[in-house]
């Protein structure tokens, strides 16, 4: 096997400085466009290959990411959204020359441990819960590079790429108002997401805009998982025959109200309209395709990873720490007019208890 050359051996072949090879390796813009060159071509004639741990050590740097997922590994792994947003950051380090770090876990110790050690140069946290506010207050106090994929659970002024969710949830509910539906119910994510109360309200707003009434129980939780989606949209039907919509925060959830509904002998979107939220990849793959709001999953992955590159490398950085991406309405399959067979709400004659 042929020796691999060193930084020594390039330098001495192109007749340049150890610090010019590093330059050149590092892209810096300091070094002249022949010399570049020179060095380029000895290195691409011998194949050369820097020692990324060597090449870390002298930055002081471990060119590594944490990406904090907080659930375990088996619903990360089975949940489709955060297999979208790791792809996109996974992309963005890889043409960055970083390595990732996946920690899936709720407590926040795991990835304070790793900046202590040094394993990791920033982190980027997926989808905070509110429980993190004091974690991500004492990472910012330490000047530890981090990113919040998601809404931050507080006002604290953290660097934080997400989607405006009550804007996106306000684009589902009008949707459906055009398609002429009143009687529309909502499946919310867990209550311990900031994502979950946003998309609340606009749904409660929307409905109130309408003069539509919700009845209790027309606002349910779920845990954006398949099972919870199938259980959620039983107990609403069981309980509300006359729904014709249902609005569900999560894609992964709404396939499991497009089962449920399915094994009731129900036509989707003949009988009932069904609207999620994501935009995953399994959303135009499932029949029929599911009419949902996209985050740009994967842009938001590639927008957070440069910005905390940025942030370790000291580039230049916005001033404003909330940087939003455009939530989209996708129109597909799964909601249509509403159905004629539903006649005027039993819901007028019912009484509201306060």
């Amino acid at each position: 096997m042929k020796k691999s050359m060193t930084i020594t051996e390039i330098a001495k072949e192109a007749g340049v400085s150890k610090s010019t090879v590093s330059r050149v390796l590092n892209n810096k813009s300091d070094v002249l466009p022949g010399t570049k060159e020179r060095v380029l071509r000895v290195i691409r004639e011998h194949q050369f290959q820097p020692n990324a741990y060597a090449r870390s050590m002298s930055q002081r740097r471990s060119r590594t990411i944490g990406v904090v997922v907080p659930h375990d590994i088996d619903y990360v792994f089975q949940n489709q959204y955060y297999m979208e947003i790791q792809r996109g950051v996974l992309k963005a380090l890889t043409k960055r020359g970083y390595y990732a770090l996946i920690l899936c876990c709720r407590d926040m110790k795991e990835a304070f441990d790793a900046v202590l050690q040094k394993r990791v140069d920033g982190l980027l946290l997926i989808s905070p819960l509110y429980e993190h506010t004091p974690y991500i207050n004492e990472l910012l106090e330490n000047r530890v590079p981090l990113v919040l994929i998601g809404k931050a659970p507080s006002s604290q002024p953290v660097y934080q790429v997400c989607i405006d969710n009550y804007v996106g949830a306000t684009l589902a509910m009008n949707h459906l108002f055009d398609l002429g539906h009143e009687q529309i119910a909502f499946i919310n994510g867990p209550h311990f997401l900031p994502s979950s109360e946003e998309r609340r309200r606009a749904y409660l707003d929307g409905m109130a805009r309408q003069g539509h009434p919700v009845m209790p129980g027309m606002v349910r939780e779920g845990y954006n998982s398949i099972d919870s989606g199938y259980q959620v949209a039983t107990q609403i039907l069981n309980e509300f025959p006359e729904v014709t919509a249902l609005f569900v925060a999560s894609d992964y959830m709404a396939i499991g109200v497009l089962d449920a509904i399915h094994d009731r002998g129900m036509r989707i979107p003949r009988d009932i309209s069904v609207v999620g939220f994501d935009n995953i990849q399994m959303s135009a793959q499932v029949m029929p395709s599911l009419t949902t709001v996209s985050q740009q999953i994967e842009e938001k992955g590639r927008i957070s990873v440069n910005l905390l590159m940025d942030l370790i490398e000291g580039a230049e950085i916005p001033e404003e720490t909330v940087i939003e991406v455009e939530a989209k309405l996708i129109a597909r399959d799964s909601s249509g007019t509403v159905p004629s067979r539903k006649q005027p709400s039993p819901w007028v004659t019912r009484h509201i208890p306060l």
